[in-house]
């Protein structure tokens, strides 16, 4: 795909190249949908960190056992190695969360609720803090949460009360004046100074007024998931989804990530994901090399994630957004 020399508005130095890559983008972008810019993120954004404890989401029969074998669960939960600071300095802009109401006392003293993914892990409230201090640092910088998955949620520790601590946050940065998320350019969220694009895995009818009431986007992501622990399998199922025009009245989500079953697990106990990882992200870098931005043009993405991202794969999806694109 041949190369373009878009002009910016500043030309970035090294030191903020991908700290700020999207106050960077060329300004034909600016008034371009966020559904139409080539976005990195990551699968199980907080997954950098979980403990010893068992999460609600855990497998029934591991739960009778984890307290032996943890270690293993462990190696095969942890989907990152970055901090939610230091995905961001790298140039990550879309998180995948998955929360729960926190009922183990230990964990409950850190907040009311806690991201899982097999094991408990870090405060919610903490996770949000620390994104938040980026965007105070970088007033051009969007970031995209979609919480997807809510684990033991009640009338006492439920939505309300999750989306008043999101709000509670980040207060104005929240994008609330956008219809849909067509009108959310760059230019529209940078001239009403707001930065998050919160997306919420939750049909409306089952929430709350209060969150009609600060405005954010129910079930917009279009995030097809291959569900395979096979390579070949994930990127022909990568190649047909890409093989058409898909809408841009939503976020579309490429999952660049295999997903181990047990028999991959029982036949590699002290191996882990992040082995794993690794062949299947310089086979997503390859694939990328192919694509383009926006999901409406034939091997067009948007938003596209996978497990222990680095600067590599970021830069390899920012860099969509400097190539010219073809209607082939």
């Amino acid at each position: 795909m041949a190369m373009s020399c878009c002009k910016s508005v500043d030309e970035p130095t090294m030191e903020t190249k991908y700290i700020e890559w999207m106050r960077n983008l060329p300004i034909e972008l600016h008034n371009e949908p966020i559904t139409k810019i080539a976005i990195p993120g990551t699968h199980d954004s907080f997954a950098f960190y979980l403990s010893r404890h068992a999460g609600p989401d855990l497998d029934a029969a591991l739960r009778r056992v984890h307290i032996l074998i943890s270690p293993i669960i462990k190696n095969w939960s942890i989907t990152q190695n970055l901090t939610f600071a230091e995905q961001l300095h790298i140039g990550l802009r879309y998180f995948d969360l998955r929360v729960c109401c926190t009922t183990n006392e230990s964990q409950s003293k850190k907040g009311s609720f806690s991201f899982t993914h097999g094991l408990l892990g870090g405060s919610v409230r903490n996770g949000l803090a620390e994104i938040n201090e980026f965007l105070n640092q970088h007033s051009r910088e969007i970031v995209l949460l979609d919480f997807n998955h809510f684990y033991d949620f009640n009338d006492q520790c439920g939505h309300e009360q999750f989306i008043e601590l999101v709000h509670e946050i980040f207060g104005q940065k929240i994008c609330t004046t956008a219809e849909n998320i067509i009108e959310c350019t760059l230019n529209y969220l940078w001239n009403n100074q707001q930065q998050v694009i919160l997306l919420y895995g939750q049909n409306r009818d089952q929430c709350s007024a209060y969150m009609d009431r600060i405005g954010h986007f129910f079930q917009i992501c279009q995030s097809p998931w291959a569900n395979t622990p096979r390579v070949d399998d994930l990127f022909r199922f990568l190649d047909e989804k890409v093989s058409t025009s898909r809408s841009t009245t939503c976020m579309n989500v490429v999952q660049g990530q295999i997903t181990p079953d047990s028999a991959t697990i029982q036949n590699n106990p002290f191996s882990s994901l992040e082995n794993q990882a690794r062949v299947t992200n310089q086979r997503l870098i390859e694939w990328l090399a192919s694509r383009q931005r926006d999901p409406s043009l034939i091997n067009g993405v948007n938003v596209v994630i996978c497990d222990f991202a680095d600067q590599k794969f970021a830069e390899t999806v920012i860099m969509l957004n400097h190539q010219k694109n073809t209607s082939l």
